[in-house]
């Protein structure tokens, strides 16, 4: 079964960023045919930023890397989908509040 991601963001960086998968023939006289690259053709990527106490960005990165390899669910601001994250900052060890950024990338399964 796939864990769901349950920590809301405190900034989602601006928002997200969506991508087309797009396949494209050009021909000599500058015509072109376009037409979507497969069933899921939109993914998403988020850059999401996480600030708390130690204890709650150490549980982020500890769900995080138990997951490197592995999609997991997150309700963003499309709905609930699957993500996975390749790539997230690593907070230094001082003060009260700490800050993770991470990169949410959308997934599709069968």
């Amino acid at each position: 079964m796939t864990d769901t991601f349950i920590w809301t963001p405190t900034s989602q960086g601006g928002g997200g960023t969506a991508n087309a998968a797009v396949r494209r023939a050009r021909f000599g006289d500058g015509y072109a045919q376009s037409s979507p690259d497969g069933l899921n053709a939109r993914s998403r990527t988020y850059q999401l930023t996480f600030t708390g106490s130690k204890a709650q960005i150490d549980s982020i990165i500890a769900f995080l890397d138990a997951h490197v390899g592995l999609s997991f669910f997150w309700t963003g601001p499309r709905g609930t989908a699957l993500y996975y994250c390749d790539t997230h900052t690593e907070p230094f060890p001082n003060g009260l509040v700490h800050t993770v950024t991470a990169t949410f990338e959308q997934t599709f399964q069968p």
